[in-house]
């Protein structure tokens, strides 16, 4: 099923993913709007102006109906969505722009004398000739995520933040206002796995935030008269050797691991 919305002038539509039901064991207690659940924040695809929300129902009886709508802008509003059932598959609710949004659903049947009416809009569930026995809403926000700017000491993780591998992480356990929040950092020491000129494999060196370039060349097993540390674009199209008196917090080594190398100087 895919119905364009009306309201909203943007291609916003639903359509059914074909093996996208709910994972075994993610549930807890039955509720009408598993995913997306309230607060969650959804990707914004670089070089895309939309996002596609993928959404799953709990269990229920009666027939379904459900439908998205701006929270900031009312402009924003898709059709309202009738189902004979509560589905097992997901569903995609697409083209949705950045912004905050709240999902509504609905189990419905249609009022005695009602014979086989649907809801066209959220209103007519109000009315008598719609008896609604369950409702849900969830609040998410579409936003373009952000690379965390990682560092050695302990910063906030937001819920759009993008973590890069080898993190150390802390979760907030308590009942407080921040339970359930993160914060990251680089541990120290962390790992580097170098690459070096003409070895087959990497060599893996433990690096805290005040070790030099010359102190890592050391325990690497060279000298700084004899080897250097340089980093390269992606692309190979420019590289600088590292000063051997720089220290990986100064030149954001955890960051630009991958581009930095060992070599013997020319």
């Amino acid at each position: 099923q895919s119905r364009g919305s009306p309201r909203s002038g943007r291609a916003m539509a639903v359509s059914l993913v074909p093996g996208g039901g709910a994972a075994p064991g993610d549930g807890g207690p039955a509720r009408l709007i598993k995913k997306p659940e309230a607060g969650d924040f959804i990707d914004l695809p670089a070089g895309k102006a939309a996002a596609d929300v993928f959404v799953t129902f709990g269990e229920g009886q009666g027939q379904l109906a459900f439908w998205v709508e701006g929270v900031t802008n009312s402009s924003l509003r898709g059709p309202v969505n009738c189902l004979p059932v509560v589905p097992a598959e997901a569903y995609a609710v697409r083209g949705l722009p950045e912004g905050a949004f709240r999902l509504h659903a609905a189990l419905w049947e249609a009022a005695p004398g009602a014979g086989d009416a649907k809801p066209q809009t959220a209103a007519d569930l109000d009315g008598a000739r719609f008896v609604v026995a369950a409702r849900a809403a969830v609040d998410f926000t579409v936003r373009r995520f952000e690379d965390f700017a990682a560092g050695y000491d302990w910063q906030p993780v937001e819920r759009w933040h993008r973590l890069p591998a080898g993190l150390e992480i802390s979760l907030d356990l308590g009942t407080g206002a921040g339970s359930g929040s993160r914060r990251a950092r680089i541990p120290q020491p962390w790992n580097w796995d170098a690459r070096v000129q003409d070895d087959p494999a990497p060599r893996r060196v433990p690096v805290e935030a005040d070790t030099t370039f010359g102190e890592l060349l050391l325990r690497l097993g060279f000298s700084r008269e004899t080897h250097e540390a340089v980093w390269q674009q992606p692309d190979g199209s420019h590289a600088r050797p590292m000063d051997a008196g720089w220290t990986a917090r100064q030149a954001d080594l955890f960051r630009y691991r991958g581009q930095i190398s060992i070599r013997q100087k020319p």
